[in-house]
């Protein structure tokens, strides 16, 4: 008989995702700011990978490219990532700050649209 699993201790596919999506936005970033490559030579080599690989081509916003955020955007998340971490909070702990903010926001949605009709 298996052994059960903690639910702790598995992640879900879209937090490995989502985290590889980080992983290699800060790569890029890296390569980028030190001169090896610029994000033109990066979106070419990305096109010509979905070209020769059609099997592997998602609809092209079912992830978002983090490197091709605005500056602001950039800035933003920095200092989400510096509070966070002035203040301790562990990885699971600012993902349901996150959800709870992203709850906010779409409370706030409703009730702009409520008033605007």
């Amino acid at each position: 008989m298996a052994d059960k699993v903690d639910p702790e201790e598995t992640v879900k596919i879209e937090e490995m995702v989502v985290s590889h999506m980080f992983e290699i936005a800060a790569l890029i970033e890296l390569l980028e700011h030190k001169g090896v490559l610029t994000r033109q030579e990066i979106l070419n080599t990305i096109q010509r990978l979905r070209r020769e690989t059609p099997t592997a081509e998602t609809e092209h916003t079912a992830f978002p490219e983090p490197y091709l955020l605005t500056e602001a955007e950039n800035a933003i998340i920095h200092r989400m990532f510096e509070l966070f971490n002035a203040t301790g909070l562990t990885s699971h702990q600012a993902k349901e700050l996150l959800r709870r903010v992203n709850l906010l926001i779409d409370v706030g949605e409703k009730l702009a649209k409520k008033t605007s009709h």
